[in-house]
């Protein structure tokens, strides 16, 4: 084999083994991005899994609603459930999340409203959750007001 070949393979060799480490990287990427997604107590689906729950276990929203209780996001045109509709902002250097989401049970639906406010140590607590009750009579019920 001559110099000029070896050199060719060799950095054809390179070439597929840089792509090979890059393709790696981003998955690795992906991988840690979706974890941190999923797991973080600060996520936005961390946040609304906690707060269904603690709607779920009130005996006044299980009057209300009727058991079982079922909670979901906005629903497109095609009647499918998305993702939890969620906004994060700051304000005056603090970080805060609202957040709204449905819950449905045998007898009435309701709508959840929740904001959480980053404390000193960087976790967030809420500033206020209530659900508003669908429906004739209109009622909301108040979980927790830290305003």
């Amino acid at each position: 084999m001559t110099l000029r070949k070896r050199v060719a393979q060799t950095s054809k060799d390179a070439s597929y083994a840089g792509i090979i480490v890059l393709g790696v990287g981003i998955t690795g990427l992906m991988f840690f991005t979706l974890g941190k997604e999923l797991f973080s107590s600060d996520s936005p689906n961390s946040i609304y899994t906690k707060a269904y729950k603690v709607c779920k276990k009130n005996v006044e929203i299980q009057d209300a609603l009727g058991t079982p209780i079922k909670g979901y996001g906005e629903m497109t045109r095609r009647k499918r459930r998305r993702h939890v509709s969620h906004l994060e902002y700051s304000q005056d250097g603090v970080s805060f999340m609202r957040m709204k989401f449905y819950l449905e049970g045998p007898e009435r639906k309701a709508t959840v409203h929740l904001e959480m406010k980053k404390n000193e140590s960087g976790r967030y607590e809420y500033r206020y959750l209530f659900v508003e009750l669908d429906g004739y009579p209109k009622r909301t019920i108040v979980l927790e007001d830290n305003r």
